[in-house]
């Protein structure tokens, strides 16, 4: 439910339109005090988009987009309740510069993520930084110690890894996306769970591996996403997980853009 608010302050909604869900934040002076997550389906996100709006003063929103039904749904509640809008897009004011060969096709949801990264724990140490978002997709936004984003990686998650091997095979089943205890699989259930879980965690550690190799230096590295604190855990090259890394990278530029 929402908070009740004092009445003092301007609200800022957030959102960050992901593959997913559309996961939704108020920011009162900076600070996040609520947060909630609506499904993609027409009514059920318009509704609760309206329930948020109604519930505080919503002075600005801000949304990352990487699903354009949903945007088109959200652009439409916002213009109903006259609320100004600053949507992310690369053409936009960011903290850093961008070696990106097509910034035109880098999602808004990886800026925001790349943008937060670097203003919380890159700029002020003169450090590089990475930004994991481990969700439907593994993104991985790389920005060097110059202040310079160059790039990064994306790979598809567990979930999607999970419904390719079950649409994809005759045989193999959908099976829990748990740990097990060890890599080799004593049953069929068990040496997909390994090949999965262990899979995508190696290829973490690899990963990382070859991009500070790249940058000749270790980056920080900051994790967000559904998957983040399973790959804090297991990772050590992980520094921090912020579970609102995307939410936050839009309010920051919300504010750098006005």
């Amino acid at each position: 439910m929402p908070l009740n608010w004092r009445g003092k302050k301007a609200v800022w909604l957030v959102l960050d339109i992901g593959n997913s869900a559309v996961k939704g934040g108020l920011y009162e002076d900076g600070r996040l005090h609520h947060t909630f997550r609506a499904a993609h389906e027409t009514a059920s996100l318009a509704t609760t988009l309206r329930a948020e709006i109604q519930a505080q003063p919503i002075e600005r929103a801000g949304f990352s987009s990487v699903v354009p039904r949903s945007t088109a749904i959200v652009s439409n509640v916002l213009a109903e309740a006259e609320i100004a809008v600053t949507p992310i897009e690369h053409s936009m004011k960011i903290p850093f510069e961008l070696a990106y060969r097509t910034p035109e096709t880098l999602g808004t949801d990886r800026l925001a993520a790349a943008a937060a990264a670097w203003l919380l724990y890159g700029r002020g140490e003169s450090r590089g930084v990475i930004a994991l978002d481990a969700g439907t997709a593994f993104t991985y936004e790389v920005i060097d110690r110059n202040g310079v984003y160059q790039g990064g990686t994306i790979s598809p998650g567990p979930g999607l890894m999970q419904r390719s091997l079950n649409r994809d095979t005759a045989q193999l089943p959908e099976v829990p996306l748990s740990l097990p205890d060890e890599p080799i699989g004593r049953s069929t259930v068990e040496a997909i769970q390994a090949g999965i879980m262990f899979g995508f965690i190696e290829s973490v550690r690899g990963l990382l591996n070859r991009i500070n190799g790249m940058l000749r230096e270790d980056a920080f590295v900051v994790v967000t996403g559904g998957w983040g604190t399973l790959i804090k855990e297991q990772v050590s090259d992980v520094d921090a997980v912020e579970p609102h890394l995307v939410l936050e990278g839009v309010r920051l530029l919300m504010e750098m853009n006005g």
